[in-house]
């Protein structure tokens, strides 16, 4: 059951969908909105040490809430961009997950 602080948890998440972000403006806004410390783990990194750089696929950040009213696993599918943002930007949003435990 979806619980009010669930639902705005996921009504934030889905309002960075098709918006430009750096991890760290990300971390920023996920750790204000949570009321916690979060960093997204690029998950899709080892595709890229592997010399599998495809620019045309999702890659996937992932994050976990530790508190007690939003406990749960979050992901969040990017674009990276070739060159960084006249806002700092280095990736585009294109989709989230999530699951609540």
């Amino acid at each position: 059951m979806l619980t009010e602080k669930k639902r705005k948890a996921i009504e934030f998440l889905e309002k960075l969908v098709y918006g430009r972000e750096s991890i760290e403006s990300l971390n920023k806004k996920l750790s204000e909105h949570f009321g916690e410390k979060i960093e997204v783990e690029n998950v899709s990194k080892s595709r890229e040490e592997a010399g599998d750089p495809d620019e045309l696929v999702d890659y996937n950040l992932m994050f976990n809430s530790e508190n007690e009213e939003t406990y749960g696993y979050f992901d969040i599918y990017i674009l990276p961009m070739r060159r960084e943002g006249h806002d700092g930007a280095t990736m585009f949003i294109t989709e989230i997950g999530w699951e609540f435990d």
